[in-house]
């Protein structure tokens, strides 16, 4: 619990964030590399570059004799262009296809504000569609977000956009679907501005009796609106703790490597210059697995065990060892697939064996409910990427149960004599 505290401190301290280029995040890991030190690890920081992305002015939306102003109901998402929008409005993704395919912009008018619910790819690939199809503007319209719930998607600093994009939450995002409908106009206002920064990935290796690298990772930044105790200070304080026990062991088998990664709301930032790193310096061989946390403290937590389907070999002995060190607890868990939601899939891409816990963001279905011990219907997290993801949002129990299992599958992976 000292890490989950410590981080709730920071974040106090800091104008309630944690956000990669800010203090809050530079105090972050000031913290986790002392903390490291301590245990007795090898510790780095090794800084990276990035964009850093904020507005400068509340998003303003204009619908007929309707406006809204501000974070309550209207976010841009991270890296959209600045500038302002206005023409008639365009459902796209409803009914057929989804947005993130061709065929659903097909019948797309140039000029036109794009409307889209959410759909099964990133924004940044319907973004891309909207601009190929001649969109002046895309608004992700979220009908389940209320007021003041409103988050910011990223599309990925690497993206170059040139079309303002915004998320509109329930109120506003119930009139434009009702507008697009029936061909109405909209106009809206964005303000940003991106600066360069630099910020640290920690890292704390123990050495083992093979160069060969067990990794264990997750992201220590929180986003621009809420401290992020859960996401991912739960993540960062079970790394800590498993830490901790490991670093009073016998020299293992393999080396282990606990990671600690920047900018991960920004788009997986940190983790991907880690791994162009280790690509210049030829090391990246060395890392035999990577498995990631990522919120595993949800109030109203599931039990979910990272299956991807394109992950590489080894992955699924991984999800095998994880499931069966959950179900010696009395703590079943669930495979899932999470392509592509977290740091995780940096490695995959490069063929490195990979797996993770995840204790649930979404509404747990009656299933779930079941086989969790949790609340069905009700969001595993409900202060998601809000204000409100405090030291009181963390369910510490998921957490141990979960980081129990890391620990047993690092035994299997780092000690086991094979």
């Amino acid at each position: 619990a000292r890490p989950l505290d410590a981080l709730a401190t920071i974040a106090q301290e800091h104008d309630g964030i944690r956000a990669a280029g800010t203090a809050g995040y530079d105090a972050s890991a000031d913290y986790v590399a002392d903390q490291l030190t301590d245990m007795g690890y090898e510790v780095q920081r090794r800084p990276f570059d990035f964009t850093f992305f904020d507005e400068t002015a509340p998003v303003t939306l204009t619908l007929g004799d309707h406006a809204w102003t501000g974070s309550e109901w209207l976010h841009a998402m991270l890296y959209s262009a600045p500038g302002d929008a206005s023409g008639v409005l365009q459902l796209v993704g409803v009914n057929g296809p989804t947005a993130c395919e061709h065929d659903a912009w097909n019948a797309f008018q140039a000029g036109s504000i794009a409307v889209v619910p959410p759909a099964p790819c990133a924004r940044y690939v319907q973004v891309d569609w909207a601009m190929r199809f001649g969109a002046v503007g895309f608004i992700g319209v979220y009908e389940t977000w209320g007021a003041n719930q409103i988050k910011r998607p990223t599309l990925f600093e690497w993206t170059q956009f040139e079309i303002p994009v915004i998320a509109a939450g329930q109120e506003p995002a119930t009139a434009l679907i009702a507008a697009a409908l029936d061909g109405e106009r909209a106009e809206f206002r964005v303000r940003v501005e991106t600066s360069p920064a630099s910020d640290d990935n920690v890292t704390g290796e123990l050495a083992g009796s093979s160069d060969e690298v067990v990794m264990l990772g997750g992201h220590l930044d929180s986003v621009l609106d809420g401290p992020g105790i859960n996401d991912n200070g739960s993540g960062v304080a079970t790394l800590l703790a498993i830490g901790a026990a490991l670093a009073g062991q016998p020299e293992p088998r393999m080396t282990v490597q606990f990671s600690f990664w920047g900018a991960e709301e920004f788009g997986d930032v940190g983790s991907t210059a880690y791994v162009d790193q280790l690509l210049a310096s030829g090391d990246l061989d060395r890392i035999a697995s990577y498995i990631n946390l990522d919120m595993v403290g949800s109030p109203n937590a599931a039990r979910f065990v990272a299956d991807d389907p394109n992950a590489a070999a080894g992955s699924s002995d991984i999800t095998r060892l994880l499931l069966e060190a959950l179900d010696a607890q009395g703590s079943p868990g669930l495979a899932m697939d999470m392509t592509g939601g977290s740091d995780d899939f940096t490695f995959e891409q490069w063929g490195i064996a990979t797996g993770g816990v995840f204790s649930g963001l979404a509404p747990l279905t009656d299933e779930e409910a079941q086989l969790f011990g949790g609340h069905a219907g009700l969001p595993a997290d409900a202060c998601y990427h809000l204000a409100c993801d405090g030291r009181d949002n963390v369910n510490t129990q998921a957490a141990l149960t979960l980081g129990q299992a890391i620990a047993t599958l690092l035994e299997d992976l780092a000690f086991s004599v094979r």
